[in-house]
């Protein structure tokens, strides 16, 4: 529950979107895949690791997600990115980032799963176990 406050709290700061622009380095680690179905992600909270995202709908009414991960450790990481549109209950869209390198920044791309069209937009990343 605390890991969803922090997201939603990220979410209001930056208003459904964020971009600064310049161009960031990148790794092998991207994911432009629907992602797994699942649950809350297990692992450590990095409240700081999505450093860009955009969450809207299209003209059709679909949601999509796009966004920046950093690795803001000093060594290489798995990450898992949540995505949910709605409740902060039930099945989620979830997309691995495999061997992100220590301070490498790598897209990703999410199509959520939608519980209330409405929103909100709830994304979190964690550093996988």
């Amino acid at each position: 529950m605390r890991a969803w406050v922090s997201v939603v709290l990220l979410l209001a700061v930056a208003g459904c979107g964020a971009s600064d622009g310049s161009a960031a380095p990148k790794t092998d680690a991207t994911s432009t895949a629907p992602g797994q179905v699942g649950t809350e992600a297990t692992g450590t909270v990095d409240p700081l690791a999505i450093t860009t995202f955009t969450c809207r709908q299209n003209a059709k009414g679909r949601w999509k997600v796009q966004g920046t991960l950093k690795n803001t450790g000093k060594q290489v990481r798995d990450y898992r990115v949540t995505a949910f549109i709605g409740q902060q209950t039930g099945p989620a869209r979830v997309v691995e980032l495999d061997r992100v390198k220590a301070g490498a920044t790598v897209p990703f791309a999410i199509d959520p799963i939608v519980a209330a069209p409405d929103g909100p937009c709830r994304l979190q990343a964690t550093i996988a176990l």
